[in-house]
């Protein structure tokens, strides 16, 4: 941080603390109790209920049936066997798909490592804000794209299971209250603190059938002192896991999945068969006439000679065939030698602190150190498509090299000097697997005073949280290097043309360059990132500002200024520094590392001001006595916010309400707007080249119109590049967002919460780009009326073009450069569903104490509207100007699309006696489609997702017991616990994901008995 920052945090912050401080001095009556209540967002810890306090900043207030509260807490944490914060969160049914995860983060243009995310309603990866103990966390170093933009997320891993005493899960916009990113909602974290004594426990975790397994070891111990005027509580945990390889889940370890939907609608569909068409059986183009090798084509691959359509024998096995794209039985398994889940340690700190300085003044800390250590293997390396490689006619293994060349092949006419190839598919298998390890570190400190002068509560405060990661990969390949060993004239150069393995061309390579040749290429590739936050913030608050016939009117607001930075350093090889110049065609790369597009360092830095209020407004109390109108309360806020680096102020309101009709039945109301910023990726974004296979349509047609193509549908892909761009134009996302509910409390049933809340998020400007492949499709709409989209930046069109279009309804076109591919505020979208919610304290029968708990979550729709340029593109379509093939993906209604079941549901049993506690929870995810797999032979259905994989619903159910000893010897306060996770050993539905399932949904983790021993003292 800069020393101007530093200065202007801590001059706000100590002119808070000194107000404070002053306005305590005078006034000092005795400190106001913890506030408490009764109600559906109740929370019980040991014997002491506490109030929820997400969702309102007035302390004190009876506001809790207004808010849609989940409540996660000690014991519904237990139950659902997490061992990680993402494993907690993705207990609960609003989160949504966890998009930042160790099975989808192969490329280092993701957010790699040991990360959760967290996405309520699945609005996207950065619209829920997380808090811990009401203050936000820092963001994770790490970005990656979704839905072709960089999001960014808190890391879920940094809160420790030991540490947490409970999970508040705010589902309802609160921009008016805590500001940007709360659009979905808000997730605050509550740490235990005030601890009174110790712990030590210890958890194994085994995974049947495999050799994966995990331990973990925690303690804490707080005490009082001052006389019983503060306290500090300790916490400490190390957690490590030995990993996982792919090829232990029959699911995952093979890309060719064809087996496994033997039997089904599906069966031989191509889409379940993953295997790559980059492999050590590479792919070439002859720099020379097609009819001067017996091969009769000037592309072609190399395959066992024991296959089908061999032209030309190479030796040892390996013959080549004619053709550009590998037949199946060529392509490589690229999960290999694959970790499905990583190895990995974490290392946790946390240290609270809090001393009454008066009756009516207290100081609080709270400082916390987080470390990860990540480790896996990935795919071997490969070139891009859009990044072929020349080989020199003089390269020593080059088999159509000059007449009297070592390795030149007989049977061919190629001209006495020799031909170039042109190697336009390889993987380096033998280079070995990637091996990756992402290590990351954050800390978090904030200091303050709370506490009360006269009748006004008071909280200012101090934050700053820094988070640092080190992505390094292993076994990489610089392209220049990797040229000049290929293209060397001596026996030592490396070998492309050898093969892998005859047997299986999928898995290995049986015929490796010697180490010394791949040592001369092989590198390593960083990739740094790190973010931080600062923070001071005042707020005031006073429950009884004045009365009204309902009750005491509560008041509350505040002012925040915070400043965010982050920086993206790329290893010189990725970032432009160092780059790639094919030496034999002369084309130029910003990339030198082989299948990794060039990303320039970034950074930014923004501040924040803002201000907010809140007032609660009790209008009908119970003591009025009003037919059907038992209560009535109200809840308005507003806040104001300006971002000094898009130059832009946000100002949102929200208006909640709850009306109790006759004691147990409540109806709540709440109409809020939010707002999203354009995180410091999006804004600061100078241009990122990014490599994607993508369909030519304007070529294709005129393939298809020759004859050449019976169908858009046969349209082969080539490499295009598309280059992305931020700016400070870039405005908020707007959101509005409405949710209606109903608690009953029936008093016949005592002890029973039932809860019932319909909501819908309408959100506008998304920032988001058209998309390379939208691009592509709009430019040849209007090339069929004589137009073009100037994003799209095409060669000159060659003689060889000319001839092709020659005849066509199209006019010549060349080849595509590349896409410009702007961040921009586009798109809207609409959600909407309902959560319903069961919470149930059985009365004590003499049959020991009953807890039943059920959370489930209804979607109802999720339309994504198209802007201009795409509704051109699908009004296109539907008047039939464009095929079918022609697709904008991503658009329209996506309910039970990629991830977005209708239902999804948690619930829990509890029972306690004397020592004796166990526990069953239950999770279930419903089903949806995978619209990566389209039917072969197409159906005709009313339903628009009948052609897609169905995935299958998923119900897991994991049972505990435990035993506590409470006894006067020394194992006083031991527990011991044993859970089975994942009771009947459900596999995740199979899908065409990467590992054949959906990672943001599933786990791969299978049946675990795991093992716990507790001890107080």
């Amino acid at each position: 941080m800069h020393i101007k920052k530093i200065a202007k945090l801590a001059l706000l912050g100590s002119t808070s603390l000194l107000a404070a401080t002053a306005a305590a001095a005078q006034e000092q009556p005795a400190a106001a109790p913890e506030t408490s209540t009764t109600g559906p967002a109740e929370s019980t810890v040991g014997n002491n209920t506490e109030i929820v306090v997400t969702g309102t900043q007035i302390q004190g207030a009876q506001i809790n049936d207004i808010l849609p509260v989940t409540v996660v807490d000690e014991q519904e944490i237990e139950n659902s066997g997490a061992s990680s914060g993402d494993e907690i969160f993705r207990s609960i049914p609003q989160a949504g798909t966890v998009a930042f995860n160790e099975q989808n983060n192969s490329s280092q243009n993701s957010a790699r490592g040991d990360v959760g995310s967290i996405n309520l309603r699945d609005l996207g990866t950065g619209n829920t804000l997380l808090l811990i103990n009401g203050r936000r966390m820092t963001l994770h170093p790490g970005f990656q794209t979704e839905l072709l933009v960089p999001v960014v997320s808190s890391d879920t891993n940094e809160i420790a299971p030991g540490s947490v005493r409970r999970i508040e899960v705010l589902r309802d916009g609160a921009s008016a209250i805590y500001g940007a990113d709360a659009v979905a909602g808000v997730v605050n974290t509550v740490l235990k603190g005030g601890l009174k004594g110790g712990f030590v426990e210890a958890d194994v975790r085994l995974s049947d059938g495999t050799g994966l397994y995990n331990y973990s070891i925690n303690g804490g111990l707080g005490f009082d002192f001052g006389g019983g005027r503060g306290n500090l509580t300790v916490y400490g945990g190390y957690f490590h896991e030995n990993g996982l390889l792919a090829n232990k889940r029959d699911y995952a370890g093979e890309e060719n999945r064809l087996p496994l939907v033997e039997g089904t609608e599906f069966e031989g569909d191509a889409s379940f068969n993953n295997r790559n068409t980059f492999g050590p059986f590479g792919q070439f183009d002859i720099q020379a006439p097609s009819n001067r090798t017996p091969i009769g084509d000037d592309d072609f691959y190399l395959q066992p000679g024991t296959f089908p359509g061999c032209r030309l024998d190479f030796g040892g096995g390996i013959c080549a065939r004619n053709g550009t794209t590998p037949t199946s039985d060529v392509r490589y398994n690229t999960n290999f030698g694959n970790h499905l889940i990583s190895r990995k340690s974490r290392y946790n700190a946390l240290a609270l602190l809090s001393y009454e300085i008066t009756d009516s003044l207290e100081a609080y800390f709270e400082g916390s150190y987080y470390r990860s250590e990540n480790r896996r293997n990935i795919e071997a390396s490969a070139i891009l498509s859009a990044v072929p490689v020349g080989i020199s006619r003089t390269a020593y293994w080059n088999p159509f090299g000059p007449v009297g060349s070592p390795n030149r092949l007989p049977g061919t006419t190629i001209a006495a000097g020799g031909a170039d190839l042109i190697m336009e598919r390889y993987r380096f298998v033998d280079v070995g697997n990637r091996d990756v390890s992402v290590d990351k570190d954050n800390f978090r400190l904030v200091g303050g005073l709370r506490g009360d002068f006269g009748a006004w509560d008071f909280d200012a405060g101090l934050l700053y949280s820094e988070s640092k990661s080190l992505d390094l990969a292993r076994n990489r390949v610089s392209l220049t290097l990797m040229q000049q060993a290929i293209n060397r004239t001596t026996p030592d150069a490396y070998n492309p043309f050898n093969g892998g393995c005859l047997g299986d061309p999928g898995e290995g390579d049986c015929t490796p360059n010697a180490a010394s040749v791949i040592d001369s290429f092989r590198i390593d590739v960083f990739r740094k990132g790190g973010t931080s936050l600062a923070l001071a913030d005042f707020k005031v608050s006073r429950n009884d500002l004045f009365q009204l016939p309902g009750g005491d009117v509560g008041v509350a607001a505040g002012v925040e200024w915070r400043h965010e930075t982050f920086f993206d350093d790329r290893d010189p090889r990725l970032d432009g520094t160092i780059s790639f110049t094919d030496s034999v065609t002369g084309v130029f790369n910003g990339s030198d590392v082989a299948g990794t597009s060039e990303t320039p360092d970034s950074s930014g830095n923004r501040d924040v001001y803002s201000a907010f209020a809140e007032v609660f407004v009790p209008i009908v109390s119970p003591d009025m006595d009003i037919p059907l109108v038992h209560e009535l309360n109200l809840q308005v806020a507003g806040r104001i916010e300006r971002f000094s680096d898009i130059k832009a102020t946000a100002k949102v309101p929200r208006i909640a309400a709850s009306w109790t009709t006759v004691p147990g039945v409540t109806f709540r109301g709440a109409w809020s707007q939010g707002f999203r910023a354009p995180n410091l990726v999006q804004v600061n974004d100078s241009g990122t080249t990014r490599s994607n296979t993508r369909d030519d349509f304007v070529v294709c047609q005129a393939q298809v119109e020759k004859g050449l193509l019976d169908g858009l549908d046969g349209c082969f892909g080539a490499g295009v590049i598309s280059f992305r761009t931020g700016g400070e134009n870039l405005k908020p996302e707007k959101s509005e967002s409405i949710n209606l509910g109903i608690v009953l409390e029936p008093a016949f049933v005592p002890g029973l919460t039932l809860t019932a809340d319909y909501w819908r998020v309408k959100q506008k400007g998304l920032v988001g780009t058209f998309g390379d492949d939208n691009a592509i499709a709009l430019d040849f709409l209007r090339r069929l009326n004589g137009g073009s989209n100037p994003n799209v930046i095409r060669e000159a069109p060659t003689a060889e073009d000319i001839v092709l279009f020659t005849g066509t309804s199209l006019d010549p076109a060349g080849k595509i450069i590349q896409v410009l591919d702007p961040y921009l505020n586009l798109d809207s979208r609409v959600s909407k569903g309902w959560d319903f919610g069961l919470h149930y304290r059985v009365p004590d029968f003499g049959l020991g104490k009953f807890r039943v708990r059920l959370n489930a979550a209804r979607l109802l729709g999720f339309v994504q509207s198209a802007g201009p340029d795409g509704q051109e593109i699908l009004d296109a379509i539907a008047a039939g100007i464009l095929p079918l093939d022609v697709t904008v993906g991503g658009l329209g209604e996506l309910l039970e699309v990629d991830g977005r079941p209708k239902w999804r549901a948690s619930g829990s049993i509890n029972w306690e006696e004397g020592p004796v506690d166990i526990g069953v929870f239950g999770a279930y995810v419903g089903s949806f489609y995978d619209t990566s797999v389209v039917r072969d032979e197409l159906i005709v259905s009313d339903d628009p997702n009948a052609n897609f994989y169905p995935i299958d619903d998923q119900f897991t159910m994991n049972v505990s017991i435990a035993y506590s000893i409470n006894n006067n010897t020394a194992l006083d306060g031991t527990r011991l616990r044993f859970a089975i996770n994942n009771l009947f050993d459900k596999d995740p539905p199979l899908a065409d994901e990467s590992y054949g399932f959906y990672s943001d949904l599933h786990s791969p983790r299978g049946r675990q008995f795991a093992v716990e021993l507790r001890k107080k003292f």
